[in-house]
């Protein structure tokens, strides 16, 4: 039993990563009907940049290239798209083509070392697990934004906007709300999210240039899990996740360990949970 708990609280710190990953990834589908495959790539340049400046200056810099990537990915799914008029397929292609070109420039410019960074030596002990304090603090900061998005999608103008340009686009529009707009603020919020969790991955796993579309996958299962059409539920979509990582790193075989967080994540699309929760019409 002891064992077990150990699993579910290292799997759920891992997770916190994921959920971060899976925010902006409900949040756009939420808001736009597309998705954005270089979520991971926008991590990954995070962790390349944070780990080779280094420090606070570092960290922000990683934030502001993330941020940047998705300005580029926004502005070409706005001259792709508009509303009423929006090819989804042409969209996630576009945002395809940037995740590679990410992908190799980080292979050319920061090569091929696995990056990760420990700063703390010493460990909690919390009833005889050890946990790194980097943990805490990856905890404490999630808390942090989510709760600070919580407040800004539901209690500011710019959240209901939001809310009615995934709604009704053309509706939105015709009331004066501008959705495009709104659509490329959605990107920018994605590539800020995306930048925060690179920066926790590297103090956390680390990652090397491969690790996006790994780090893509597991965003866009943990929001699969409880429904595309929830952000808040995408988090605790990555927590899941991570849980069933550690017990099957624990408990499973090398391979099996691997295998067993995709089988789940294919077995939830194949139950329609998604569709079951987009037909509530449930959103944050």
């Amino acid at each position: 039993m002891y064992e077990l708990v150990e699993y579910l609280l290292r799997g759920a710190l891992l997770g916190i990563t994921y959920g971060l990953l899976a925010f902006p990834v409900s949040l756009l589908f939420s808001t736009t009907g597309s998705v954005d495959v270089a979520l991971g790539a926008y991590a990954v340049l995070a962790v390349a940049v944070a780990y080779t400046i280094g420090g606070p200056i570092g960290i922000l810099a990683a934030i502001l290239a993330a941020v940047f990537a998705s300005f580029i990915v926004g502005i070409i799914s706005l001259r792709l798209n508009r509303p009423g008029a929006v090819d989804h397929i042409t969209a996630v292609l576009g945002t395809f083509g940037l995740a590679m070109f990410l992908e190799s420039f980080i292979l050319s410019v920061f090569g091929t070392n696995p990056m990760i960074r420990q700063p703390f030596e010493t460990f909690w002990n919390l009833g005889g697990i050890r946990i790194s304090p980097q943990t805490g603090i990856n905890a404490a900061v999630c808390l942090v934004i989510l709760t600070a998005l919580f407040v800004v999608l539901r209690q500011t103008p710019f959240g209901r906007s939001m809310r009615a340009s995934a709604a009704n686009p053309v509706g939105a529009s015709l009331n004066g709300i501008p959705v495009r707009q709104i659509w490329f603020a959605t990107y920018l919020l994605g590539g800020l999210l995306a930048g925060i969790a690179g920066v926790l991955i590297l103090y956390t796993t680390g990652a090397d240039y491969s690790s996006a579309f790994t780090l893509t996958i597991w965003g866009f299962g943990s929001a699969i899990i409880f429904g595309m059409h929830s952000p808040l539920r995408g988090f605790a979509g990555g927590l899941m996740i991570g849980m069933v990582q550690a017990l099957c790193a624990g408990y499973l075989p090398g391979a099996w360990a691997t295998a067993i967080p995709f089988i789940v994540i294919f077995v939830v699309l194949s139950a329609g949970r998604m569709n079951q929760i987009a037909a509530t019409g449930g959103r944050v």
